[in-house]
């Protein structure tokens, strides 16, 4: 004789959106909890709210520190999110200088290389050198241990702050002594686009497009290029008719500096609620995918696969209950808690604002 437990049918929240040219639509959102048990995604017996708000690393200061969970009240996405929350570990927890960590989803693989501490040191008339790496057992996860920051010492009168990641490590602009002696240099690389001693000192702040790209596993911030194009933003010191990397990957729309500039630039609403690592956005993923973390865990390697399951989603504006498709928004895994959280959305549309007046009610149901 078996007893099954009815498990509750998640966090449920329903918001509006809208999109280019006025076009509503109502949201409903569905989160549930899962704890990852040899190798299976098994539903938590209760699930974690719905963050209406950013969720900073140690509790901190906006200003100082990087988004550890973003808001999760996002109306509209073009993908599925894959994100990850936690640290790098050496292997069997032997120090070592560096390391290759990886997360595979559906196959399509991510490395990144990881460097214990190192500094610059200055040399007279000659190309700034890199310290040897310092050897660490473990290593977080956060876009503080990537390429970025800022640099407010080379020009007192001009500070410069990275348009990729105003917060990271090896941002300078200036070859002077004072500003490279002991500047700290990133943890968290994409090993075919390393900070090189050559590439260290930007030079004029024009340059600063021709830098690598921060890398990481975790939440991108809104304020952080590419991600604030998107809605118009355009960084300074980029001069029209640059075309920057993001551009060449297809981030960005051909021409964007131009098109911004001229307030011809459309927002991008729900390209913009995409807020993973690049290249941890997906298709919508079908919610059975296998994943893969190598040099995450203690242990060294996590596989497990996603449930499988989908919310049945439906909403009644005033003409009785329409099941809506269910996409998968968001994967957030945290590796040393062994949990994960998946958000779904079901999507109404309600078009042109004049026909909220037909909207009688706004009752979400999920089973």
């Amino acid at each position: 004789m078996s007893t099954a437990t009815k498990l509750n049918n998640g966090q449920v929240e329903l918001i509006t959106g809208s999109e280019e040219f006025g076009k509503s639509f109502v949201s409903v959102l569905v989160k549930r909890s899962f704890t990852i048990v040899d190798g299976k995604a098994v539903r938590s017996e209760q699930d974690s709210k719905l963050r209406i708000s950013d969720v900073y690393f140690d509790d901190g200061d906006p200003q100082t520190e990087t988004i550890q969970h973003e808001s999760e009240l996002t109306p509209n996405k073009l993908g599925t999110d894959v994100v990850l929350i936690g640290n790098v570990y050496a292997s069997k927890g032997k120090l070592t200088h560096q390391m290759s960590v990886e997360v595979s989803v559906a196959g399509k693989s991510k490395s990144l290389r990881v460097i214990g501490n190192r500094i610059a040191q200055h040399v007279p008339n000659g190309c700034p050198r890199f310290s040897e790496p310092v050897p660490f057992t473990k290593m977080e996860l956060r876009y503080e241990n990537a390429y970025g920051g800022k640099d407010d010492r080379s020009d007192k009168t001009l500070p410069f702050w990275y348009p990729r990641n105003d917060k990271g490590k090896g941002v300078v602009l200036g070859d002077a002594r004072e500003v490279i002696e002991g500047l700290s240099l990133p943890n968290i690389e994409d090993k075919d686009d390393l900070l090189t001693p050559e590439r260290l000192v930007i030079g004029d702040p024009r340059r600063w497009p021709q830098q690598p790209l921060p890398q990481g596993f975790g939440w991108r911030q809104k304020t952080w290029f590419p991600r604030c194009a998107l809605i118009g933003a355009c960084p300074p010191f980029l001069d029209v008719g640059v075309v920057t990397i993001e551009e060449r990957l297809g981030l960005l729309p051909k021409d964007y500096v131009a098109l911004a500039r001229q307030f011809r630039l459309a927002p991008n609403l729900s390209s913009f609620g995409n807020g993973a690592s690049l290249g941890m956005t997906f298709p919508f993923l079908q919610g059975n995918e296998r994943i893969k973390l190598n040099g995450l865990t203690p242990d060294g390697l996590m596989e497990f696969k996603l449930p499988g399951e989908f919310p049945q989603i439906s909403v009644d504006i005033g003409k009785g209950q329409e099941d809506l498709q269910a996409r998968l928004f968001s994967v957030s895994i945290c590796p040393d808690q062994g949990s994960m959280d998946m958000i779904w959305a079901g999507i109404k549309e309600i078009g042109d604002y004049r026909n909220w007046s037909t909207v009688k009610t706004l009752v979400p149901e999920v089973r």
